[in-house]
């Protein structure tokens, strides 16, 4: 995909950001429940939207920051650093969640070590799942 067809994709994703999170505060304000999660979270994506349409303008500036920017992305190196901080998140939040659980049964809270051990499983079984469909693929 061209680089600058994904950066554009990327502004728009930001732009709708923006309108879902009106459309949380909104949709909060009709309902005027005592959560203020919808109001909140869409308070956040707001945020999110405004920061990354600032930095798409940035990137966009001009060539040379748009060349910077593809070579930071596709620079194997980076991929490959990118790919090892994933395998680390994972191994180190199945380790957590796993002790969490145990953690949890010890002091009886059964509904919570619920929680954990299924994110543990669901987790392990996505990665099955991605395992075996990447390497019928390579």
């Amino acid at each position: 995909m061209d680089f600058r067809k994904k950066l554009k994709i990327r502004l728009f994703i930001a732009i709708g950001y923006i309108i879902l999170g009106l459309a949380m505060i909104v949709t909060f304000n009709l309902i005027k429940t005592e959560n203020n999660f919808l109001s909140s979270f869409g308070f956040a994506l707001i945020i999110i939207g405004i920061v990354r349409i600032r930095n798409y303008i940035l990137i966009t500036k001009n060539e040379e920051t748009i060349t910077k920017r593809q070579i930071a992305e596709t620079d194997e190196r980076n991929i490959s650093i990118a790919n090892k901080a994933k395998s680390i998140s994972f191994i180190i939040y199945v380790i957590l969640a796993s002790v969490s659980v145990i953690v949890l049964e010890v002091f009886n809270k059964t509904q919570l070590a619920m929680i954990f051990s299924g994110t543990v499983c669901l987790l392990i079984f996505i990665y099955w799942i991605s395992y075996w469909i990447i390497s019928k693929n390579s």
